[in-house]
C-alpha cells in the first residue's frame, strides 16, 4: 500500500527525455476520451500508451497504477458539475447544481456507477459537494439535518433519473407493443393500462425538469 500523498496532491513528475510530450493532464484527457467512447473497461495503460504513441511503462512514471489514473479522471469530470455563477436563492441554486450534475453524467456515462458507490474524494468533487451545501444553506433558519436531507434527495434523484434515462428508455417504450401484452389486455383485467396505451402514452418520456420541480415543490410545501 502506497504511503504517498494522493495523486492530486503530488507535483507533476518531470518528463523522461528532453522533449517528452507526456503529462498527467494529457494522459487523463485521452483516458476520458476512451472511456466516453467505449466505456471505462476500455481504459488500460496499454491502450492509452497506444493512443499516445508511447511505451506502456512510460505511463507508470506519472501514475503508480490504474486507480490513480481513475482518481484524476473523476476529479477532472467532477469540475463540470461546479456551477460557475451560483444563484443566491436556494431553489435556483439547487436547480443549477442538479442540471450541471446531470449534464456531466450524460457526457461521461462511465462515471455513473462510481457515483452510485462512494468515489474517492478529490478537490473538484469536494468543490461540488461544498457548492451543493452552499445552495441549500441559503435556506436560512432551517436545521442542518433538513438541508442535508434535501441535498441528498436531489443528488439521489439526479443520479437515479440519469441512470434510468440512459439505460434503455427506447427499449422499454418499444416493449409495450408485443403480442403477449395485447393478449393480456384482451382479458379486460387491465383497463387502466389499456387506456394509457390507447392514448399512445404507456410510458411517458422521462422529464427531468418536471421531476425536479415536483421534488422541490414537495420540500417547499413542508416549509410553509
Amino acid at each position: 500500500m502506497s504511503t504517498q500523498p494522493p495523486i492530486w496532491a503530488r507535483p507533476e513528475p518531470k518528463g523522461r527525455g528532453r522533449q517528452s510530450p507526456l503529462s498527467r493532464a494529457g494522459i487523463v484527457r485521452v483516458a476520458i476520451e476512451v472511456a466516453d467512447a467505449e466505456g471505462l473497461e476500455a481504459v488500460s495503460m496499454r491502450r492509452l500508451a497506444r493512443e499516445l504513441s508511447a511505451g506502456a511503462m512510460s505511463l507508470y512514471h506519472y501514475f503508480e497504477n490504474r486507480e490513480e489514473l481513475l482518481e484524476l479522471m473523476i476529479d477532472t469530470v467532477a469540475a463540470e458539475m461546479v456551477v460557475p455563477d451560483l444563484p443566491g436563492d436556494w431553489r435556483p441554486a439547487v436547480e443549477a447544481v442538479a442540471r450541471h450534475s446531470r449534464a456531466m453524467f450524460r457526457a461521461h456515462t462511465w462515471v455513473l456507477p462510481i457515483f452510485q458507490d462512494v468515489p474517492a474524494v478529490t478537490p473538484n468533487l469536494l468543490r461540488h459537494i461544498e457548492q451543493t451545501a452552499r445552495a441549500v444553506a441559503s435556506l436560512e433558519g432551517q436545521p442542518p439535518e433538513l438541508l442535508s436531507a434535501l441535498a441528498g434527495a436531489v443528488d439521489d434523484f439526479t443520479i437515479g433519473f440519469t441512470l434510468r434515462e440512459l439505460s434503455g428508455g427506447e427499449r422499454r417504450q418499444r416493449s409495450w407493443d408485443t403480442p403477449e401484452l395485447r393478449l393480456l389486455l384482451e382479458s379486460g383485467e387491465f383497463p387502466l393500462v389499456a387506456s394509457f396505451i390507447a392514448a399512445d402514452s404507456p410510458m411517458p418520456a422521462p422529464d427531468f425538469e418536471l421531476g425536479l420541480r415536483w421534488l422541490l415543490d414537495g420540500f417547499q410545501a413542508q416549509l410553509a
